[in-house]
């Protein structure tokens, strides 16, 4: 028996409504697969199939929903586009346990759960919630709850990261987060350091999914860090969240909503913190930058500076912030108000000055300063430099680095009849990451 195809009449409603083109709906799926960790190659004739019955790979169809819902701004649903296969829906977790659950499971097979991969630039952005005084307990009756082993391990991932970057652990940190954390806040009462302390672990989980580049399971774990925070009262933890949720913001293009995420950061209340303040106001300074708000981005820059005078006692797990932070941030404004000596200049500052653990973010760095020493037309020196980036990246598993390895290779392939940059192509093409 011949099987024939109904065409998707839904999605090509929708499409007309867009005023897309196949090939424009196609490279709008590559870029949010981009974001999310995703290298993606449709064109207009992988459209073409969609439309005439043929249901996408996964991810694709939940990435077609987000594109269609981004250029529509109303929520698509994967039965609005005429997506209905055999995936059953499942329910809308309605607490933090549940969806730590489900977050695990995403990291480990993240294809198989492309709703939770996508970023969604469009979602609402929290503000700051007003401080709670802790209570020690959460809820009432139930057992009490030893939390000390989340403590504990904080600093533990956090090293793991800091050292190799957020795909050595992420997973290892989601699973534990979904079989240990979350049946902690299941109970029905717990200590409010439970709730910290989740909240904590969720902000490092996030930034190492980040790092992956799995952008959209970075954003849904920096809210359940944000909402534990609030539960738990912690303030510092809240702003934390809402700092890296603008970064992350910055990174991928999203300059309005960072400014508002900046800010709502700076609204939480750190009076006590000077290091968590600086660092709030180095990221608004950013976002005001980008935003061509320059008067205010060098005052809070200086703010900021200022501020690290303050500072004293050891550095936190997560949330660090120093003088090699702050020029990292300097160097993104000055490239931003379009001053690329000075945003060298401080790279270079940033590189020198970041501490011997850090060695994930010291490669970030050097592949950053490569890049505008070679815009800057220093290809000796940008050569130089991304020689000291080859030198970490084998150490490494994070595909941040993978990315700036591979930018690498496309920025100097028009110079490559130049010596220094065909020794260095040779080189970065023999290396592997682990």
């Amino acid at each position: 028996m011949v099987s024939h195809r109904v065409p998707n009449v839904q999605l090509r409603a929708l499409l007309a409504e867009a005023q897309w083109t196949g090939e424009q709906l196609a490279g709008a799926v590559n870029r949010i697969g981009a974001e999310s960790g995703w290298r993606l190659a449709y064109r207009r004739a992988s459209v073409h199939q969609w439309l005439t019955g043929t249901l996408p790979r996964s991810p694709a169809a939940d990435l077609v929903c987000v594109a269609l819902s981004r250029r529509l701004r109303r929520p698509i649903a994967l039965t609005d586009a005429g997506f209905d296969g055999p995936r059953p829906a499942l329910p809308p977790a309605t607490d933090s346990g549940t969806l730590l659950v489900r977050l695990a499971e995403a990291s480990v097979a993240p294809d198989r759960h492309g709703s939770l991969l996508a970023y969604q630039p469009a979602a609402l952005v929290p503000g700051p919630a007003e401080p709670v005084a802790p209570t020690g307990l959460v809820g009432a009756g139930g057992p009490a709850v030893r939390q000390d082993v989340l403590a504990l391990l904080l600093p533990v991932f956090s090293s793991v990261d800091r050292a190799h970057g957020g795909g050595r652990a992420r997973t290892a940190l989601a699973a534990f987060l979904a079989t240990t954390v979350a049946p902690m806040l299941a109970v029905p009462a717990h200590p409010s350091a439970v709730l910290r302390d989740a909240a904590r672990l969720c902000y490092l989980c996030a930034f190492m999914h980040l790092d992956d580049e799995l952008n959209g399971l970075a954003d849904q774990y920096y809210r359940r860090a944000l909402e534990l925070a609030r539960q738990a009262g912690d303030t510092a933890t809240q702003a934390m969240a809402l700092r890296a949720m603008a970064a992350q913001a910055y990174e991928l293009g999203r300059p309005d909503r960072s400014l508002r995420l900046a800010r709502a950061a700076a609204d939480c209340r750190l009076a006590s913190s000077p290091r968590l303040r600086a660092a709030v106001l180095g990221q608004l300074a950013l976002s005001e930058a980008t935003a061509g708000e320059r008067t205010a981005a060098l005052r809070h820059l200086s703010e900021a500076r200022e501020l690290l005078t303050r500072v004293t006692g050891p550095p936190p797990a997560i949330g660090d912030y120093h003088r090699a932070s702050w020029d990292h941030q300097s160097a993104l404004v000055q490239a931003e108000l379009g001053d690329l000596t000075g945003a060298i200049t401080h790279l270079k500052a940033s590189v020198a000055r970041r501490p011997r653990g850090e060695q994930r973010s010291r490669a970030i760095l050097l592949g950053k300063l490569a890049e505008r020493q070679l815009t800057a037309g220093h290809l000796e020196a940008a050569c130089t430099t991304w020689h000291e980036f080859l030198d970490a990246y084998p150490l490494l598993t994070s595909r941040r680095a993978h990315t700036a390895r591979t930018r690498l290779s496309r920025l100097l392939l028009p110079h490559r009849r130049r010596p220094a940059a065909d020794h260095l192509l040779q080189r970065a093409a023999a290396l592997r990451p682990r």
